[in-house]
């Protein structure tokens, strides 16, 4: 409810008769409390309160312990209000009460209400709240959505507080407002109400500096794509293409089928991982008894390349094939033929390998890189390790030697610069519990693999795959297929993210917030809280989780806010 201006320009001498002989004025016994104003606060030069059981007179005079109070009400749903004005125009982007408080929290302190600001003519509307939870011991600091300039701020409850004997009234001991710089790189948008979490947006990692990949978040939905419904529930093999403003999503696995048979499909998403199109086949088995294990590229001259694993019915021996497309949607091959396999020299006993699961292609100056892992090593010779050859036109591959040599998958391979220098990042499973990552300085050199995530839960403690998030030189996160069962035949698609690490501490009790967060998308942080309001400071630090990149100014957090950081 909005009031013109003329009608409270005065203070209002309102008196009410107590509904409870509890009610009663503040002892003049106690000690004054005197408010400690922060430097960004707006002096308040004049008051006004819809009713005054206890004077307006209250809200500005700098002493916690006098009160203003509303006439009580026999019905919560009632309307209250509170006003105050500058000494005029500034730049407002944050209002200040502090509630009057017992020993277990806020008296008086409305449930829901509105904030208005005056532009000198009119009351314009600002923020909502509703289902506010009772303040805890301190002022409760609530930044504005966006910055006004005002010669005034109006509060107007619906929805009433109850005292420590239950009258239903709107109190409050201290009113204020102000602007701080700092809060235009922590904006709040909203609240959700969803219960004792905040959710901050726009936290995803930065540019790509080696030394800050260490903050890693699971994604909160894992896992974040399942098989489509009626058939055999097996997807995996992620590899994630950007195009354009969307994310092609390619792979494997039996989704919606119930042959058993693998092939390879896609989805898209259009939001940055929040939402995914419906599934869409790419590439059937055709005559092979398997399709899966794919990588793609966009190649320089916008046209599409494919890799992946096909399996014969005879002799039951994976080898790579590829298929090409002029969109990364209409692929020739569109099935399994054995007129596209790749033709490799140079490796001993190509004929009786087992390329399964792992042929990684990349793409550098007229040379494509093809890394793979042999699993007929114990028959045909080979080492069990990350071999590597190379191609001029894409089909004819020359065997050059060993890249890792660790007893590990290769899965994906992703280019990334830092101060001048080039940086290849490979992902490795093993088809356990966690994934590795080797980086190298060529596409060639690569060093000894690192531990780059272990599973979250039983839902993926077995990890079958695994494909980088790459665009414009961010290393958004990685998605990876997973399943709870050893047969490796249940597996859908999950992701973890490098994200900024956020934290909140409360000036209350020091308790913190953020050291268990969950990822939303590759951009949004879900950070948990043990209570329902507090007041504090966010801190945000970049993605190897120990830089501190900002600082927020003291504010008030409650379950379901939503803020976006902006630095």
């Amino acid at each position: 409810m909005k009031y013109n201006l003329l009608s409270i320009i005065f203070i209002i001498l309102v008196t009410g008769s107590c509904k409870k002989t509890s009610v009663h004025s503040l002892s003049t016994t106690k000690p004054r409390s005197v408010i400690n104003w922060a430097s960004t606060d707006i002096p308040v030069t004049s008051v006004a309160a819809s009713s005054q059981l206890w004077p307006a007179s209250a809200l500005n005079d700098s002493d916690s312990l006098t009160i203003w109070s509303s006439n009580v009400h026999s019905n919560i749903n009632s309307t209250e209000w509170v006003a105050y004005w500058f000494n005029g125009f500034h730049n407002v982007n944050y209002i200040k009460v502090f509630p009057r408080y017992n020993a277990t929290g806020a008296l008086g302190f409305p449930v829901k209400f509105d904030i208005y600001w005056s532009n000198g003519s009119s009351w314009v509307h600002s923020r909502s709240d509703t289902a506010f939870p009772t303040p805890l011991a301190d002022w409760v600091i609530l930044p504005l959505p966006a910055t006004v300039n005002a010669n005034g701020i109006q509060i107007v409850a619906t929805q009433l507080g109850k005292d420590d004997v239950n009258n239903i009234v709107f109190q409050l001991g201290e009113v204020s407002a102000g602007y701080d710089t700092t809060l235009a790189s922590f904006t709040w948008l909203g609240n959700n109400n969803t219960y004792q979490q905040n959710e901050i947006r726009s936290v995803g990692s930065g540019a790509f500096n080696p030394n800050k990949i260490s903050n890693w978040n699971y994604d909160v939905r894992n896992p974040i794509i399942t098989a489509k419904a009626g058939g055999n529930s097996n997807i995996y093999a992620p590899n994630v293409v950007s195009n354009g403003g969307a994310w092609n999503i390619y792979f494997g696995g039996w989704d919606g089928t119930t042959d058993g048979d693998d092939r390879i499909s896609i989805t898209v998403s259009n939001d940055n991982f929040l939402t995914f199109n419906p599934h869409a086949l790419m590439i059937s088995n055709g005559v092979m008894v398997h399709c899966n294990n794919e990588t793609t590229m966009k190649q320089p001259d916008g046209s599409w390349l494919m890799y992946y694993t096909t399996l014969p019915s005879s002799p039951q021996l994976n080898k790579p094939a590829y298929a090409t497309s002029p969109d990364g949607v209409t692929w020739t091959p569109n099935a399994g033929n054995a007129s596209y396999l790749i033709n490799m020299s140079g490796y001993p006993n190509w004929s009786l390998a087992d390329v399964n699961g792992s042929n990684v292609i990349y793409y550098e100056n007229g040379t494509y890189h093809l890394y793979f892992t042999d699993f007929s090593y114990a028959t045909d010779g080979n080492a069990f390790a990350v071999h590597h050859a190379t191609s001029t036109d894409m089909i004819n591959f020359t065997y050059t030697g060993d890249v890792l040599p660790e007893g590990l998958v290769a899965q994906d391979v992703k280019k990334l610069t830092y101060n001048g220098t080039s940086y290849y990042m490979m992902v490795l499973h093993l088809n356990g519990s966690f994934l590795k990552y080797s980086m190298g300085t060529s596409p060639v050199n690569f060093s000894a693999s690192q531990q780059l995530l272990t599973n979250l839960n039983n839902n993926d403690k077995y990890i079958t795959s695994a494909g980088w998030v790459v665009k414009d030189n961010r290393l958004y996160g990685v998605l990876y297929g997973a399943g709870a069962v050893s047969t490796l035949d249940h597996n859908a698609i999950h992701a973890k993210w490098l994200q900024k690490k956020v934290i909140f501490i409360s000036d209350r009790n020091g308790a913190r917030w953020g050291d268990i967060e969950r990822a939303y998308g590759p951009d949004r942080i879900w950070l948990y809280m043990n209570t329902n309001i507090e007041t504090g400071h966010f801190y945000v630090y970049d993605s190897d989780g120990t830089t501190l990149l900002y600082t927020s100014p003291k504010i008030t957090m409650r379950s379901g806010d939503i803020w976006n950081y902006a630095l």
